[in-house]
């Protein structure tokens, strides 16, 4: 019996199970400790799986997307590329599954080297969905953590053209090579993306990379207080709780812990980064 074949006749079971399997999967998404975590060992072809799902494509795609944002939950670092194939064979399935492009491209990413790995995912998600915003949004937005000015504007260039977007897109996009990377700057970016997503976990995960920005500036402001108090900028940040302008050093809920850029310059001894 033919694949189509087999389909036609078993519709409504195939049906059912693929409901039961989201249902499923729905609810560990909620949970705190899934009790479905298997390895992610293997991804099936998308041609493949595009073929076989026939009329149940939508269904298929949230399968292997809840799959994949099961695995995002917990460390991505040793499993980059699988969940990149997760979510690049859930938006083949359906394009209009945008959200797989951010949590594959922007929130999977736990270093340069995957954030490389999912700039390129996001720029081919772009191919895939050329009329939605968002996804260019974020490749722009990935670009720019990478020092990519040019072709983060570049990408926030494309991203504003497109039905729907935002009008900042076009402000930041005229800016950006001329002001460069700051941490105000960086901020109002975090704010923008609150608008480019609608699930409240994506919203959960952009505002606390807004509070860890947020915390940042908070110190190079203190740093700038300390100058003002003592003709010079700290050369370690424990220096601002000795000088009592901090009661104590921040926790880094994105990196390794804070750090002074240039502990010491005259010029530039106020910046604050992450590890």
């Amino acid at each position: 019996m033919s694949i189509e074949r087999f389909l036609q006749r078993f519709t409504w079971p195939v049906f059912i199970l693929l409901f039961a399997l989201t249902l499923y999967m729905s609810y560990n998404l909620g949970s705190e400790t899934p009790s479905w975590r298997g390895s992610l060992a293997f991804v099936p072809q998308p041609e493949y799986v595009a073929r076989i799902s026939g009329t149940f494509r939508p269904a298929v795609a949230q399968f292997f997307y809840m799959r994949g944002a099961l695995e995002v939950a917990g460390d991505t670092t040793d499993k980059i590329d699988t969940l990149l194939e997760l979510f690049n064979l859930a938006l083949r399935l359906d394009t209009n599954l945008v959200q797989a492009a951010f949590l594959g491209g922007v929130v999977a990413p736990a270093n340069e080297e995957a954030l490389i790995k999912g700039t390129a995912f996001l720029e081919k998600a772009c191919e895939l969905n050329p009329n939605n915003w968002r996804i260019p949004y974020w490749t722009g937005f990935n670009h720019l953590e990478l020092k990519h000015i040019n072709k983060g504007a570049e990408y926030y260039w494309k991203a504003s053209l497109l039905p729907g977007a935002p009008r900042f897109l076009r402000f930041s996009a005229a800016n950006l090579p001329t002001e460069g990377r700051t941490l105000e700057q960086s901020i109002l970016e975090t704010e923008g993306m609150l608008e480019s997503v609608e699930d409240e976990d994506s919203r959960e995960w952009v505002n606390l990379r807004l509070i860890w920005l947020q915390t940042m500036l908070l110190l190079e402001h203190k740093a700038r207080e300390f100058k003002n108090e003592t003709l010079r900028y700290p050369v370690k940040l424990e220096e601002l709780v000795e000088r009592g302008l901090i009661k104590e050093i921040p926790k880094d809920t994105f990196g390794n812990g804070f750090y002074l850029l240039h502990p010491g310059d005259p010029e530039k001894g106020y910046m604050i980064r992450s590890y």
